[in-house]
């Protein structure tokens, strides 16, 4: 276990900074099978948009028995009709901009699936970099069965998957396990219950013996690949993988 060295509380997000350089990020709101409301969503999305010194990646997990199994509706119980652009500047926009920070973040994102990750926890979890996930994980976007487009969720994971796979998830609105995930490219690794610490552990020693630069190069260039083309690619890997070479041959000043 890493040694703790920091250590907050925003609501119900618990944040804490190990000596390995993993920003730990709890979910912790279990009896609601941590679904995020609006202030653990903006908590959340502080937590991962401005990261302490020292910060060299994020392990993302939920309390208790589920990873996130959605969000609570920010719309009033007692709404009237609202208009599109009403909609959108309430619903719309905030997941959107709290899905882009989380994909736009320099550290790698390593997401340890528990029990449900549904609608906002699914797209949560796709977001992240390395996706772990035990043998009670269960993917789901459920939002067609309420007859609800789901192009909030599809657009976080748009990028992550095949279309077909995309497309089983929102048309299906059926759970999806561990194993399954895993074909679909949903997870990248999969576990017992019992070994999902040891395949924390395993994760967190390879990306903390990664200095922040060459992470964060890496980070942008996994973004790149599902939007650039070859020759754009070619380029970014040129420079980038340069200037990060380049930073061991420094020669420290005094």
């Amino acid at each position: 276990m890493t040694k703790e060295t920091g250590a907050t509380e925003t609501g119900d997000i618990r944040i804490t900074l190990a000596d390995d350089g993993g920003l730990e990020i709890v979910i912790d709101r279990p009896d609601a099978g941590n679904a995020l409301t609006a202030a653990m969503t903006d908590a959340l999305a502080d937590a991962i948009a401005a990261p302490p010194d020292g910060a060299k990646f994020i392990v993302l997990q939920g309390a208790g028995a589920d990873f996130c199994a959605g969000r609570v509706s920010p719309m009033p119980k007692d709404a009237g009709p609202k208009t599109p652009e009403q909609i959108r500047s309430r619903v719309a926009d905030p997941v959107l901009d709290f899905y882009d920070t989380v994909r736009r973040t320099p550290l790698p994102v390593i997401a340890a699936v528990r029990g449900r990750a549904h609608g906002v926890g699914c797209a949560l979890a796709g977001l992240a970099d390395i996706v772990l996930a035990d043998d009670s994980a269960d993917f789901r976007i459920p939002e067609m069965a309420r007859d609800i487009p789901p192009l909030l969720v599809g657009a976080a994971l748009a990028g992550r998957l095949p279309r077909a796979a995309l497309a089983r998830l929102i048309y299906g609105r059926e759970s999806i396990d561990a194993a399954t995930a895993l074909q679909m490219g949903l997870a990248c690794e999969i576990c017992t219950a019992a070994g999902m610490e040891a395949s924390l552990q395993t994760w967190r020693a390879r990306l903390a013996d990664n200095s922040p630069t060459v992470l964060a190069t890496v980070k942008r260039f996994l973004n790149l690949v599902p939007e650039t083309g070859f020759a754009g690619l070619r380029e970014y890997a040129a420079v980038a993988n340069s200037a990060a070479v380049s930073e061991r041959f420094i020669v420290p000043k005094g």
